[in-house]
C-alpha cells in the first residue's frame, strides 16, 4: 500500500500558498531556520529603541 494522496483541492491550496511565498506544512521555512539559528542571548547589554512621547511624558 502506497503513501496517502492529498485531495486535489488541498494540493491546489498548497501550490497557491507556496507561489505567494507563504509557509507550507511539511516544507522547510527559510525564515524560521534563520531565526532559530540565532543565539538566545546576545553578547553585551540588550539594546532597545523607542521614540520619545511627543507630549513630553514618560513611557
Amino acid at each position: 500500500m502506497g503513501a496517502p494522496v492529498d485531495p486535489p483541492i488541498y494540493s491546489a491550496l498548497l501550490r497557491q500558498w507556496e507561489s505567494a511565498g507563504r509557509t507550507v506544512p511539511g516544507r522547510r521555512d527559510p525564515e524560521w531556520t534563520q531565526a532559530a539559528a540565532l543565539p538566545a542571548w546576545s553578547e553585551g547589554p540588550l539594546r532597545f529603541s523607542a521614540s520619545r512621547d511627543p507630549r513630553g511624558g514618560a513611557r
